[in-house]
């Protein structure tokens, strides 16, 4: 009986609300491919908007309401571009926080308006630019309730993970730094450790922020952590065993990742070595000019530095920039849809585009798609 059921059930349809606004021109759906979960436990959620009165243009915003509860994503909106018939998709990443039922709470704006006024809003030039005027509702939603469990007490890390750690010898002298560092990849919640390295009476540990790379999808979270540390230590030491207690939503089952003990041979400096027996630097003489040669040196190799930095940190931003509206218009196949993505953004900025668009579509004027979608992407 229990067998015949399983097989029946259709996994993702599992909990939802359905909103028949059939009064406000539209209607809504939300959905969530499970109906319980464990603490910090990956949980889809995806909204639907579809508009039935066809007499006016809609645009709408939507996000799901801030709460200590949970933490959430968006992964994607699709909008379905049929002038006058506004469908859209929302697909969201949801990590429920504490245990309990919980409330998932929504935020809708309905923006009304014309299609002649949407033409109009934008027939000034680009010095210029006419605001459209919407008419703006508050959607009150009923939120949607989900049942989180507690995972096991203890438990540090929420997923599939697996640890490696490299240490780059065993063997140094007194105070000199032994890089360490400890990988956890896998998929789940971020696997961030707070506090779990720490300094002991027999060595210094120096921590750096740690690198963390999440890539995540409707499928599932994947992470790779590194923490780069060192030690260092005046004696002989040993690093005791880490534990570190994780959890698997999926197996339900706990496990421990482990960084082994390991002995540090540390090799005491002779005092003799710690005395100067050379005069280093020299007196400077009163005719000895050479200090500003090595004064501006200083200053040269400051500033490359400096800039280096800051072209790194540049380098960084452009390369964790990675903004979904802008895919979102590089993967419109025609220009209404793109109309309407760029109108609903409701920004000046793109007061050129869509008056380029508008000509094509009311005045049959050519448009080059190609080149719209490259002016809005510099």
């Amino acid at each position: 009986m229990k067998n015949s059921l399983g097989k029946s059930v259709i996994t993702f349809i599992i909990f939802s609300s359905i909103s028949l606004l059939y009064g406000e021109g539209f209607t809504s759906k939300a959905l969530l491919n499970k109906e319980s979960a464990y603490i910090k436990e990956p949980v889809l959620l995806t909204f639907d908007i579809k508009q039935t009165d066809y007499s006016k243009v809609m645009f709408f915003e939507f996000t799901l309401t801030e709460n200590e509860a949970y933490e959430f994503y968006r992964l994607d909106a699709k909008v379905e571009d049929r002038y006058q018939n506004a469908q859209i998709h929302y697909t969201y990443l949801l990590y429920p926080l504490k245990s309990g039922v919980i409330d998932i709470g929504f935020e809708l704006v309905k923006k009304v308006t014309t299609k002649e006024d949407v033409a109009y809003s934008f027939s000034g030039d680009r010095d210029n630019v006419k605001r459209m005027t919407t008419t703006d509702s508050i959607i009150k939603l009923e939120p949607l309730k989900l049942t989180v469990k507690p995972i096991p007490e203890g438990t540090l890390l929420v997923g599939d993970f697996t640890l490696t750690h490299q240490v780059k010898t065993h063997e140094a002298s007194a105070h000199e730094p032994i890089p360490f560092s400890v990988e956890i990849k896998g998929t789940g919640y971020p696997p961030i450790l707070n506090n779990i390295f720490l300094s002991t009476d027999d060595y210094i540990l120096f921590k750096e922020e740690p690198q963390v790379n999440t890539i995540r999808s409707a499928k599932h979270t994947y992470n790779t952590v590194v923490y780069p540390m060192a030690m260092s230590s005046a004696k002989s030491f040993t690093f005791n065993e880490v534990k570190i207690k994780s959890f698997n939503p999926k197996t339900q089952k706990s496990y421990m990742l482990t960084i082994p003990a390991q002995a540090f041979n540390i090799k005491p400096v002779a005092q003799s070595s710690l005395i100067d027996k050379v005069d280093s630097p020299a007196p400077i003489k009163v005719t000895d000019w050479s200090w500003i040669g090595t004064f501006l040196g200083y200053i040269v190799v400051f500033i490359s530095g400096f800039f280096t930095a800051k072209s790194v940190q540049w380098h960084k931003k452009e390369k964790i920039k990675n903004d979904p509206f802008i895919e979102q218009i590089n993967q419109t196949s025609d220009p209404k849809t793109l109309l309407r993505l760029l109108i609903a953004e409701d920004s000046k900025k793109f007061a050129p585009a869509i008056e380029k668009i508008e000509a094509h579509i009311y005045q049959n004027k050519p448009l080059d798609l190609k080149a719209i979608k490259k002016e809005l992407n510099a």
